[in-house]
């Protein structure tokens, strides 16, 4: 009816234009409608679906995807307003590469937008791992910026050559360029890069958190940092050790602070002056005491007479003793070791002690040896009294 009444009243060329533009302005005023709507359902959405799990960062997505979310939606019904205009082929075609180089702006806006709070989230998660560090990293934190503003840069990089393939020019060239220079910095900061990965693999991994007591290759002490590049490590002569992530990731790591028991591996050596009813009664006694010990678990003991050494009978003892901390440990092998001496002392059994036995035999007797050359007489010697040629009474 409307467009029957503007060609009579315009003409039929004025007419159709005039429909047509009521009808883009139309889909614009449904465009609008569309985008206040949409971004009111979407947010409520979100918020009820993270409602139910345990996601508290819902606003932050909110406010990532309502802007571009806004400006994609305007793009799109601009674009099937021209076409309703139906405008002349080659406006049309640039008007349509311009709508599509809106629609890859307004989704890597998305993209930029979500840097920072994935990047913040994945930061804190990173940091619960050090909240009882003393000393804050202020490395880290400055690393942490960095890393930030390089993916911000790489998302623009990336918009940029997307833009102009949507304009049909060649960025082949530009990204073998990036591609050169990426490869010239991945190579200079190999190391960094080797470091920052472990980083993040230690933490998806959990290997070992603050406060565990660890060992790998020649390290040995308690977690105190985790950072980007490197883990410290306090020794037990209470030296700091940094180690590369890197190193960490790629070595045998043994973490004792994550031990639900620990396990008591010892030999007891008696005298051989002890009778078999006196092993056999030593045996049982001991098995019979850890059995009951409100520290070891019972299914675990072993308590056996396994070798004549060569200066004692071997007895051995194996279980497992419920506490975790070393310290708790010894305390709890201590106690054993006091009850097996009572043992051992109700049963009058020795323990075993290191002895030798030295044979003395006393040696042959046998002749003097006769020298086979007889020795030298002595020669005379002149100028005395006794050798002299005269006689003693003469010489007066």
């Amino acid at each position: 009816m409307l467009a029957e009444f503007l060609e009579e009243t315009f003409g039929q060329q004025t007419g159709d234009l005039i429909t047509r533009l009521l009808l883009g302005v139309a889909i614009l005023a449904a465009t609008w409608l569309v985008r206040e709507i949409v971004t009111a359902i979407i947010p409520a959405l979100i918020r009820k679906v993270t409602r139910r799990t345990r996601i508290t960062w819902d606003d932050q997505i909110v406010r990532v995807i309502r802007p571009p979310l806004r400006f994609l939606i305007v793009v799109y019904g601009l674009w099937f307003a021209i076409r309703v205009l139906e405008p002349p082929a080659e406006l049309e075609a640039t008007a349509e590469q311009i709508m599509r180089t809106l629609v890859v702006i307004g989704i890597f806006w998305a993209i930029y937008r979500a840097v920072d709070p994935a990047f913040r989230i994945l930061f804190r998660v990173s940091r619960r791992t050090m909240r009882d560090s003393a000393v804050p990293d202020l490395l880290d934190r400055k690393l942490s910026s960095a890393i930030t503003q390089v993916a911000k840069g790489l998302v623009i990089v990336f918009a940029f050559a997307t833009v102009l393939e949507t304009w049909h020019y060649n960025v082949a060239g530009l990204i073998a360029g990036l591609g050169i220079a990426g490869a010239a910095v991945a190579l200079a900061v190999k190391d960094t890069l080797a470091n920052l990965f472990a980083y993040f693999v230690i933490l998806a991994d959990e290997p070992f958190t603050l406060g565990d007591y660890v060992v790998f290759g020649d390290v040995a002490g308690t977690v105190e940092n985790i950072g980007f590049r490197s883990s410290r490590i306090r020794a037990l002569d209470q030296s700091l050790v940094t180690v590369p992530n890197n190193t960490v990731m790629n070595a045998n790591v043994t973490n004792w602070s994550r031990l639900t028991k620990r396990r008591l591996n010892m030999t007891l050596s008696i005298g051989y002056g002890n009778s078999p009813d006196q092993v056999l009664s030593v045996v049982q006694g001991i098995r019979k005491m850890l059995e009951n010990h409100e520290l070891v678990q019972s299914d675990s003991v072993v308590v056996q007479f396994v070798e004549f050494n060569s200066n004692s009978l071997d007895i051995m003892v194996i279980c497992f003793i419920t506490v975790p901390d070393w310290g708790d440990f010894q305390a709890a092998r201590q106690d054993i070791n006091l009850k097996i001496m009572d043992i051992l002392a109700e049963r009058g059994v020795d323990a075993a002690f290191p002895n030798r036995t030295l044979l003395v035999t006393e040696p042959e007797k046998s002749e003097p040896v006769q020298p086979v050359f007889p020795p030298p007489e002595p020669e005379p010697t002149l100028g005395t009294a006794t050798d002299s040629p005269i006689p003693h009474d003469a010489a007066n």
